[in-house]
């Protein structure tokens, strides 16, 4: 099962974005008629959320279609992605017909070949974590790919938030009043906290995840708008992340094509002897 400490996750999160670029965007409902959702307490919202946690398979094949949309650049690839669950994470990245690179993580470690250059990036994962000031977890990587509830700990103790013509429902790592402070700038920016909200339709299948992080002023929307049904697991199909700061607004869509489970291919990656390490 999925878990990341929650000191870890911003991070965590911005570095994953930038080194596989994955993850989820939003449905806005807009209706004026709204159901009443029927009283669920909040360990059944807590059950229902960590059985979305679990994995039902070995392997997964799939490619996705990646766009970056920031005032610094707008740019747009695709990625051919395998993922040994649990183990390892492999595949190839592409800008229109050409081959930009290969990678492939493990628990310790990280590799990533540039074809066009010619040379190779290869180090564990504790030093990438060095390099970056960040900690690289394999286990987010997966989480990020499968679309899992990012960030769900065991131990914590999630509540429900209601509000006014809820339309869905909210669980969260903190108090309503916490929020409330939040909005009022009253929490200690320098304490190592972070606010997740967890949004669930009413059927309980998580559409959205809302994390605050006062000591970054930054605010990360991870919404799945649209998942799809495989073999009885639900994938990601379309997904979008917003990275909000006092100076910046990052947009990532992802657009997962055919998805395959459990057909298991190697996952390796071949560097060739000319190759130079990379600056």
């Amino acid at each position: 099962m999925y878990k990341l400490n929650s000191k870890k996750f911003l991070k965590t999160l911005s570095i994953s974005i930038i080194a596989l670029v994955i993850v989820a965007c939003g449905n806005q409902r807009t209706s004026t008629n709204v159901e009443r959702l029927d009283h669920k307490s909040d360990r059944e919202l807590e059950n229902a959320l960590f059985e979305q946690n679990k994995i039902p398979f070995d392997f997964m094949n799939v490619r996705i279609g990646v766009e970056i949309e920031s005032p610094e650049q707008n740019a747009s690839f695709s990625c051919y992605v395998k993922l040994d669950v649990d183990s390892l994470i492999g595949g190839t990245i592409k800008a229109a017909v050409v081959v930009y690179g290969t990678f492939k993580v493990s628990h310790d470690s990280i590799i990533f070949a540039k074809k066009l250059e010619k040379c190779y990036f290869a180090e564990t994962l504790d030093y990438v974590s060095t390099l970056f000031g960040t900690s690289l977890d394999f286990d987010f990587f997966q989480g990020m790919i499968l679309g899992l509830p990012l960030g769900l700990e065991e131990g914590t103790k999630y509540e429900q938030i209601r509000v006014k013509d809820q339309d869905h429902y909210i669980l969260s790592s903190h108090k309503r009043r916490d929020f409330v402070k939040l909005e009022q700038n009253k929490l200690d920016p320098n304490e190592e906290e972070m606010l997740i909200q967890y949004h669930m339709r009413p059927d309980l299948e998580l559409f959205e995840i809302d994390v605050e992080i006062p000591s970054d002023t930054t605010s990360i929307k991870v919404n799945f708008s649209e998942r799809k049904e495989v073999d009885g697991f639900k994938v990601p199909e379309e997904t979008l992340i917003q990275i909000q700061n006092a100076s910046d607004t990052i947009f990532i869509r992802l657009n997962y094509g055919t998805v395959k489970l459990n057909e298991e291919s190697e996952i390796n990656i071949n560097i060739p002897d000319s190759y130079i390490e990379c600056n």
